[in-house]
Parts: C-alpha cells; sequence; structure tokens
C-alpha cells in the first residue's frame, strides 16, 4: 500500500478507537490507573496553555489534541521517551492555529444586517458595561490606554515607543501603568457585570 505524505486526513476521517487510546495510556504510565491520572494531568495541562495562548474553546481543543496525538501514536508515530509532553505540545501548537485560522475565516452569517448600527440595548452586557467603565477613566488615562491597545499588527512596538516618549517615560514603566490601568478596568467591569 503506497501512502502519500502530502495527503490530509479529514478530523472527521477518524475516530478515537480503544487501541489508540490504550497506547497512549500505556506511554504515560504502565499502570493503569497512574495511567488516567496522567492523562488528566496532561489534559488540564495543555487546557491551561490554549486558554493562556488566547483560545476560548481551550477544554474542547485540548480534546482534540489527544485524540490527534493517539491517532498518530496509531498510525507508528515514535515517541521518545521523556519528550511525550514536547510532542503534545507541538501538537496543541498546530491544533491552535488551526482553530485561528478557521475563526478568521469564518464567513459572517448571510442573514446579518450591516446596515443598521448596533444599539446600547443589541449590544451584550459586557460590552456595555466596558463602555461605562472605560467612560469612568481620566480622558488622558482612557486616550493613553486605546492607544496603547490599537492593533497596529507590525507598528505595535513602535507605536508604544512613541506613546513612551510623548509622555516622557519609558517603555517599561509605559507597560506597567497600562497594566495597572487594564486591571482596574476589569475589575470595573467585572463588578458592573456582577451587579447587572
Amino acid at each position: 500500500m503506497t501512502v502519500d505524505p502530502f495527503h490530509r486526513r479529514s478530523k472527521d476521517t477518524w475516530t478515537l478507537t480503544a487501541a489508540a487510546f490504550e497506547r497512549l495510556l500505556t506511554l504515560l504510565h504502565p499502570e493503569r490507573d497512574k495511567a488516567a491520572v496522567e492523562y488528566e494531568r496532561l489534559r488540564d495541562r495543555i487546557t491551561g496553555l490554549l486558554g493562556w495562548w488566547g483560545s476560548p474553546r481551550a477544554a474542547e481543543l485540548a480534546d482534540e489534541t489527544l485524540d490527534r496525538v493517539a491517532r498518530k501514536l496509531d498510525e507508528g508515530a515514535e515517541v521518545r521517551t521523556g519528550s511525550l509532553g514536547a510532542y503534545v505540545r507541538g501538537v496543541a501548537r498546530m491544533v491552535f492555529y488551526e482553530s485561528s485560522r478557521q475563526q478568521q475565516t469564518d464567513p459572517l452569517p448571510p442573514d446579518l444586517d450591516l446596515s443598521v448600527p448596533v444599539t446600547d440595548e443589541e449590544q451584550s452586557p459586557a460590552l456595555v458595561c466596558f463602555d461605562q467603565c472605560l467612560a469612568k477613566l481620566s480622558a488622558a488615562d482612557r486616550k493613553n490606554l486605546l492607544r496603547y491597545y490599537d492593533d497596529a499588527g507590525e507598528r505595535t512596538m513602535d507605536a508604544r515607543r512613541k506613546l513612551a516618549d510623548e509622555l516622557g517615560i519609558s517603555t517599561n514603566v509605559l507597560r506597567v501603568r497600562m497594566h495597572r490601568l487594564r486591571d482596574r478596568l476589569e475589575q470595573c467591569v467585572a463588578g458592573c457585570r456582577a451587579d447587572g
């Protein structure tokens, strides 16, 4: 049988089998009970890592990651002793990148009417709280915070250096100030949402 190395399987064409799962567990630990504990620890670490990378679906992607690792092991992938964690992190990174691309390329719903602006009543409670809390900041703090977090792509660092220069402070001091402002804003939003 000839295998095309460039043929990508759809994730829908493979389902986790008992044998593949068993191989993964055996690699984690030879004793079944300890392997189950190690599996849960690994899943928790991957979930945390995906969350830290910014995934809104960290638990779901952690499961996808472990399924892919089991599939690779089932297909004969060799993982050296002691390097399973690094292998799983690499797979998790790829799963995260794929999910990020899918989020960016998902089309808008066809029935979405973009001609009508969103009113406050239609905004999510979190956005309403965010706007209210942002308005509570001083005009200078609000302006600087919005400039600091403005998504300018590759120019972000240059824009932040320029803002620090305008304020007459170092970029490290600017970073600390913006972090403190962001913390205040997040606490305000959390309080607003709890009250609402």
